[in-house]
């Protein structure tokens, strides 16, 4: 958890305000898309409440071209501009990370009438799921697994 709170605190600096209203440009949430398909980790899609689609190995790199033309078209080419809408992306890639739903669960759990959590840590891990762990849209987008399945 530790080191969760040190890598949050280090995102911190990537302000935006687009993750908090709920809304997510194509050229941002595309940017997103293709840093969790980059990884090497299972990546999937919710299907239904309690389902995953897994995108196998081979399949990613036609996603990836497919969502590197929606950032052609759809990112600026302003250097500044562009600047931000990657650190938007990054923001974003982590309030979608398994870091960040566990810490919006550890929230929950703090919340419950019969948490034993003292007011200063729930006040800090609420202004910490605010901060850096927005709810943000999870349907249809790849997600990163937390591990190998």
């Amino acid at each position: 958890m530790m080191r969760l709170c040190i890598f949050l605190v280090g995102m911190a600096f990537l302000a935006g305000t687009a993750l908090a209203d709920g809304t997510v440009s194509p050229c941002v949430n595309a940017l997103e898309q293709v840093a969790a398909l980059e990884t090497s980790l299972p990546v999937y899609k919710l299907v239904g409440t309690d389902s995953r689609q897994y995108i196998d190995d081979a399949d990613r790199p036609a996603e990836i071209a497919r969502l590197q033309k929606i950032i052609g078209t759809s990112c600026s080419a302003n250097s500044k501009a562009r600047q931000s809408e990657e650190s938007e992306a990054a923001r974003l890639h982590t309030a979608r990370s398994v870091q960040c739903a566990d810490e919006r669960d550890e929230l929950s759990r703090m919340e419950q009438k019969d948490s034993r959590d003292d007011r200063d840590s729930v006040a800090h891990q609420r202004k910490l799921v605010a901060d850096m762990c927005p709810a943000v849209p999870t349907g249809n987008v790849w997600l990163v697994a937390a591990s190998f399945r």
